[in-house]
């Protein structure tokens, strides 16, 4: 191991390990160590972001309380800037040193920004972050992912320094103004467009194909707050676009995406 990979570790203190028992004395124990996975994951991946200024709260995830870590399969991990702002959700996921995928339980998928895969070492004295997958690149019901399809732990850092853009007040003002015209805006809403945006963001493709996508996300989304049934497999078409509200959605996240892109530059 070089140092730059030595540098991408996060130690697991034994004092973590020896709290951990305790949460989890009273669990069946067939569930003990699934438990104690899930509340590494989300350890390592705290820990590690807790090393470029974000703020988590490791033992608010679902994965540290005792309750409903015996009745959910949740490891997330709410992300916050420096300054207190709200970045999202990401869900923490352990990767086996042998799995060539990374296998994303049906229930925990929802309103995630990101679902991170951690490696922890047999001993449980260090893990690392493996790589992570935007939530918008699952396709339900087939929720693997290809160890090698995983984006880096760098880009990651990427996409929570476009988040903290992206939640300023008034970046996202004339999507909020479109959107309460159309359904119902609210903290939920927000936090869900902006995982959507920056998903596609990470697109490594044409801003026309990256703003078409976040438009047909925001769309379900718009539709959905409002208490409409959208069918979940929007189809593109070209002639659709052009026309009324769903031409303006498009221009608002064009300027969106532009804005954004001067202000990292």
């Amino acid at each position: 191991m070089n140092t730059q990979q030595f540098g991408q570790l996060v130690a697991i203190p034994q004092r973590v390990k020896q709290r951990l028992r305790a949460l989890t004395q009273s669990f069946p124990e067939e569930t003990i160590e699934t438990s104690h996975q899930r509340a590494i994951a989300a350890w390592v991946v705290g820990r590690y972001l807790r090393r470029f200024g974000f703020v988590c709260e490791i033992e608010e995830s679902s994965a540290w309380n005792p309750t409903l870590s015996l009745l959910t399969e949740f490891a997330e991990l709410e992300i916050y800037s420096i300054e207190g702002d709200e970045l999202g959700t990401v869900e923490c996921l352990i990767l086996p040193p042998e799995a060539e995928e990374l296998q994303i339980p049906e229930a925990v998928v929802g309103d995630r920004l990101a679902y991170i895969a951690v490696e922890v070492n047999p001993e449980q004295t260090w893990g690392t972050i493996v790589g992570f997958v935007p939530a918008l690149r699952l396709k339900s019901p087939k929720l693997t992912i290809k160890r090698e399809k995983l984006l880096s732990r760098e880009r990651l850092i990427d996409v929570l320094a476009d988040v903290e853009s992206l939640v300023e007040e008034s970046r996202l003002s004339e999507l909020q103004g479109y959107w309460e015209r159309h359904g119902i805006w609210s903290e939920e809403q927000r936090l869900a467009a902006i995982a959507q945006l920056e998903s596609a963001l990470l697109l490594q493709t044409k801003e026309r194909r990256q703003v078409e996508t976040a438009a047909q996300q925001l769309e379900r989304l718009i539709a959905e707050s409002g208490g409409t049934p959208v069918n979940r497999e929007l189809a593109f078409k070209e002639d659709d676009s052009e026309a009324g509200d769903r031409l303006e959605l498009r221009e608002i996240l064009k300027r969106l995406f532009q804005s954004l892109r001067e202000d990292l530059d």
